[in-house]
């Protein structure tokens, strides 16, 4: 089934997080998990208490461990967790994800001792992924948080100190600091310019993953591939203490004209796809940096203020952190310079703009606004990218539109 693709689209139909607001009846988690319905009359307030269990944590309802994989995940460690972590519970959930992670660590030691290179190479990016996992949500106030993101940095250096990384380490200028990243080379001739895309992560992202993520797509349709380690992200957060800005064209244009200065790039076919928080800084980076030539959102924003810090309240200490605030009314004051009012309208480049109807933490309202503010854009709308349920097969048709974009389909 292709996915589909409006040009031009009404309000997005209502989805399970509003008919459960409005008390309309039937809430869903996610498909495929367990436990996946309750239905039920629900008043405004007893429905905030079932969306919004968790309102002091700081993973908040994304530490239900339901909300992110089905309990028919192939991996037994996964399994594992999802059967012993307790919902909502911020040290369960770093302890079981913590154990997984030390048992993977172990065993890719051995596999080390043994010369297995390889083998121990995949079990370290596991005990990578693991550790990830138990960081992800951890505020900057757990005295666990750098340890486990030390532990992460290990298991990920160690893994590609036995075998070739596919990636190549760089450093960006950025305001007296560096920023980190992985520069993913395109498939093609050596000594060929490449277009390439630029991977601006969301509020859990961490550079260091056990995975290549989306990197092969591209690289496998002749793009090049740079993911950041932003401001507000893993270690320039947690280490460099670099805040997320809202003039997210300052990150940019940084990362940008380290571009242009790579022989095998093509300067004038530069793309950048955003991902949930990043699906406003990217649109507010093509304001102004006019070299970003496509642009493409997975969960499109507006406004982060109402489409995220309103719309989903236990990931509110998470931004407030990332932002450089101190308290959740600071937070919620910076936050509300993150929007694209009167300046939507400088966004020339094509873009294909990613929303969930049933997202339960990115408004889509947001990717619609944008959408049909936009106006100097030449601009479509995909449904069925976001938080919550994932098609690969969109994920794909992301990749294709690049491809499309900047020359090499």
């Amino acid at each position: 089934m292709s996915p589909r693709i409006a040009p031009r689209i009404g309000r997005p139909r209502i989805g399970r997080r509003d008919a459960i607001k409005a008390g309309l009846g039937t809430f869903l988690l996610a498909p495929g998990m367990v436990e996946v319905a309750r239905s039920q009359i629900l008043q405004r307030d007893e429905a905030d208490k079932v969306l919004f269990p968790a309102r002091g944590l700081p993973g908040g309802g994304q530490l239900e461990v339901r909300m992110t994989m089905s309990g028919e995940h192939p991996d037994p460690d996964v399994r594992a967790v999802a059967r012993r972590v307790k919902p909502y519970n911020l040290e369960s959930w770093h302890a079981e994800w913590t154990r997984a992670a030390e048992k993977n660590r172990q065993l890719a030691a051995d596999f080390e001792n043994e010369g297995r290179k390889v083998t121990a190479n995949e079990f370290y990016l596991r005990a990578t992924d693991f550790y990830r996992r138990a960081l992800v949500y951890m505020p900057d106030t757990d005295a666990r948080m750098l340890p486990t993101y030390n532990n992460l940095r290990a298991m990920f250096d160690k893994a590609w100190s036995l075998v070739s990384p596919p990636f190549e380490r760089v450093e960006i200028p950025y305001e007296g600091q560096v920023l980190e990243a992985h520069f993913y080379a395109a498939r093609g001739a050596a000594g060929s310019r490449s277009p390439v895309v630029y991977n601006y992560s969301g509020a859990d992202g961490i550079l260091l993953r056990g995975n290549r993520g989306n990197a092969p797509q591209y690289t496998s349709r002749g793009m090049a591939f740079l993911d950041v380690d932003g401001p507000g992200h893993g270690g320039s957060l947690r280490v460099k203490k670099l805040f997320a800005p809202p003039d997210s064209e300052r990150v940019a244009k940084a990362v940008i004209d380290y571009l242009v200065t790579r022989p095998d790039i093509d300067p004038n076919r530069i793309g950048l796809h955003g991902s949930s928080m990043g699906g406003y800084s990217g649109p507010r980076a093509a304001t102004v940096e006019k070299r970003i030539r496509a642009l493409a959102m997975w969960s499109g924003a507006f406004n982060l203020v109402e489409d995220i810090f309103d719309f989903y309240p236990p990931i509110q200490d998470r931004l407030r952190w990332l932002i450089g605030a101190k308290t959740l009314a600071e937070g919620r004051s910076k936050i509300a310079e993150f929007t694209l009012a009167g300046r939507v309208n400088q966004i020339e480049c094509p873009m294909l703009i990613g929303y969930n109807v049933d997202d339960r933490i990115m408004d889509p309202r947001g990717a619609l606004r944008l959408y049909e503010e936009a106006t100097n854009s030449r601009r479509e709308m995909l449904e069925g990218v976001g938080h919550g349920e994932r098609r690969f097969d969109l994920r794909t048709y992301i990749a294709d539109w690049f491809a499309k974009e900047l020359g090499t389909a």
